[in-house]
């Protein structure tokens, strides 16, 4: 074999280095940058996930408006006794919001009613710590709503002035003594001011007064100490629910009065306060309006929820 010459050999070799290193690394680069994954399009997902609205509703269950449950109320009780005037107030107490309303600041004759004012003022005179025997008296007054236990105790308490002070107490706006300040039955108080007044045993008074008053009205008998069916209005229009309740009737020469009032809840508490007052024609019977004032709370149940 010839041997090259030194010069061509190392030009040799320099040529082949040259070329190796062509060969191999831009290629190797270009191979490498052609295999390496593209990369995956951000699509945000995590916002996607955030953004997404639950599956549940959040959206509250419509509400009727309470001047609109008022009208049927009022459309209720005139449909069986047309041209009673009515007032009307129920109001949730834990929110404070009414939930039926119609005529609640005209006063109207409170009948029975008022014995609540008769009880929480003597209540309050013994610093809301009755004895025994007071407690028993006022809560048979309530509950059997005993016209010779409310006739003592307004001779006894000063008659008018018990309402006066009752107003200044508890902050009642529409109620006003009787004319005949022998006549308790015709004290006036707007819807309103039994609602008030309801509140403020709920609210203010102490547990131990508060329970003789709430003893009474939920145990109030069927048939009151005079016979008269009681359970009108709230007992049997709104079957079902828990209540309590003070309940007023009377016959005037220019009308008959039929008062429905107290606490209702469809559940085990008592969340609603009530008052639906009637002033029906003269000369309507016992049974016509009973039946209407049923027929008026029975309309309120569209208002309460559980």
């Amino acid at each position: 074999m010839k041997r090259l010459p030194a010069t061509l050999a190392l030009l040799s070799a320099t040529v082949a280095v040259v070329i190796v290193l062509l060969a191999s690394t831009p290629v190797t680069a270009t191979l490498a940058a052609e295999r390496e994954p593209i990369p995956t399009p951000t699509t945000n997902s995590t916002t996607t996930t955030t953004t997404t609205p639950p599956t549940t509703t959040t959206t509250p269950p419509p509400t009727v408006p309470p001047e609109d449950i008022g009208q049927l109320v009022l459309k209720a009780i005139d449909s069986v006794s047309p041209g009673t005037e009515v007032g009307v107030l129920a109001v949730d107490t834990q929110t404070g919001q009414a939930v039926a309303s119609y005529n609640a600041n005209e006063p109207m004759y409170t009948a029975s009613v008022v014995k609540l004012l008769i009880a929480i003022d003597l209540l309050h005179s013994q610093n809301w710590a009755p004895d025994a025997a007071t407690a028993a008296e006022l809560e048979r007054m309530i509950s059997y709503s005993d016209d010779d236990i409310a006739d003592s105790l307004w001779d006894q308490d000063g008659g008018n002035s018990i309402v006066t002070r009752m107003v200044s107490l508890i902050g009642l706006t529409g109620t006003q003594p009787p004319d005949d300040p022998s006549q308790w039955g015709e004290t006036l108080m707007s819807a309103q001011d039994v609602v008030t007044t309801y509140q403020y045993i709920q609210d203010d008074i102490p547990t131990q007064a508060q329970d003789v008053l709430l003893t009474g009205m939920s145990n109030a008998a069927g048939t009151a100490a005079d016979g008269f069916q009681q359970y009108f209005g709230i007992p049997d229009g709104l079957p079902g629910t828990t209540w309590a309740i003070k309940q007023g009737w009377m016959l005037l020469m220019s009308t008959t009065v039929l008062d429905t009032t107290g606490m209702v809840g469809l559940g085990p508490t008592m969340p609603y306060a009530v008052a639906i007052m009637t002033e029906l024609p003269a000369g309507t019977s016992w049974a016509t309006g009973s039946n209407a004032v049923t027929a008026g709370a029975a309309a309120l149940k569209a208002a309460f929820t559980a």
